[in-house]
């Protein structure tokens, strides 16, 4: 296929027949003059960018600014942490049944396993804050990757 650039007019008529461009029209190209071909395949690529690609560029600037990929994440830990927590106490319940005991509630017993919980809590969370931190300045600079982990985080 022709470049554009080649210079002539049935180049760019060429091009604009054969085009593999995203929803380019060539009813609505001019081929009186290559610049004025050139001109309308450009506003056709730029009025598809804004259709296509703006609202998707849209969103992931506005993740990027917001709380919301952060709120999420955190009701998520909470979850997570809570299940966490009740299979251990399972898994420990059903440790010591094999022996034939079964675990204490002790007062201090409580108080470890509220103190691992909220340091573990307050763990995860710092964790998540930097995480999320990271991928919202991947998204502003355009780091390679960052949509892809856009994807990842928030269909989890």
């Amino acid at each position: 296929m022709a470049s554009i650039y080649s210079g002539t007019v049935d180049s760019a008529t060429n091009q604009v027949e054969n085009a593999d461009l995203a929803n380019a029209d060539p009813g609505n190209v001019r081929t009186d003059k290559y610049q004025n071909a050139l001109a309308d395949l450009t506003r056709q690529q730029f009025e598809d960018y804004k259709n296509r690609f703006l609202p998707v560029q849209e969103e992931l600037f506005g993740l990027a600014t917001s709380d919301k990929l952060l709120n999420e994440q955190m009701q998520r830990n909470e979850k997570n942490i809570d299940n966490a927590f009740a299979q251990s106490k399972v898994a420990e319940s059903q440790r010591l049944g094999r022996y034939g005991l079964s675990p204490e509630e002790t007062a201090q017993g409580s108080a470890n396993e509220g103190l691992l919980k909220g340091l573990t809590t307050a763990s995860i969370n710092n964790e998540t804050r930097e995480s999320v931190d990271d991928l919202q300045n991947k998204i502003l600079t355009g780091q390679g990757g960052a949509p892809q982990s856009l994807a990842d985080i928030g269909g989890k």
